[in-house]
């Protein structure tokens, strides 16, 4: 099963950060299974009600490759959290003081966005920069691409990235002291020295 890991970043204004979540809704499903133990297989039971405990997991509707999607939501410096901020069970992390310079597009999300989904175990991140050009037209396609072809590590569809795991454990994270697309360039090339492809 090919895991997935989805990240917005809440740069877009409050409208615009609202919008992308209700955009996003349409294409998930949601899935509710019994917990297990990861040491004996049991089922996970709450000590009050004695029931079995249930856990969430997502999919994208239509898409035909089996597959599990988790989500990730960063909110940079100086924004306030969109109201449907929880409408999707997610990671999220928050700029807050100090943070000063994590506003707009900065590598940072980019990078925490990878680096969180690969440690919890996604083979794939998907970037969702305009998330008014997202759907799933062409992501099943994608996304069989990158799983069949593991020297494909970065694909660039019109709505954003999509980073490979092995983009980050061979090539590395985004230099976070320039711009995002000069930071992109930067990856491009250390893909290519690498040996690894990009498209």
């Amino acid at each position: 099963m090919l895991k997935l890991s989805l990240g917005l970043v809440h740069n877009k204004g409050n409208l615009g950060n609202r919008q992308q979540i209700q955009n996003l809704l349409p294409l998930v499903v949601a899935h509710w299974e019994t917990l297990l133990d990861p040491d004996t297989g049991e089922p996970i039971v709450d000590p009050i009600s004695g029931d079995p405990v249930q856990g969430i997991w997502y999919s994208l509707s239509n898409l035909t490759i089996e597959h599990k999607v988790s989500f990730y939501q960063v909110i940079p410096y100086g924004v306030n959290p969109p109201n449907n901020l929880n409408s999707l069970n997610s990671s999220k992390v928050f700029y807050g003081a100090g943070d000063n310079d994590k506003t707009g597009e900065h590598p940072r999300f980019h990078n925490w966005l990878l680096r969180r989904g690969t440690g919890e175990g996604a083979d794939i991140c998907l970037y969702i920069r305009f998330p008014t050009l997202f759907g799933l037209v062409d992501l099943e396609t994608r996304l069989t691409l990158m799983a069949n072809n593991d020297r494909l590590v970065l694909m660039e569809p019109t709505w954003g990235k999509m980073t490979a795991l092995r983009c980050l454990s061979e090539v590395g994270r985004l230099a976070e002291d320039r711009p995002f697309d000069d930071a992109f360039t930067d990856l491009r090339q250390r893909i290519i020295n690498r040996g690894l492809e990009w498209g």
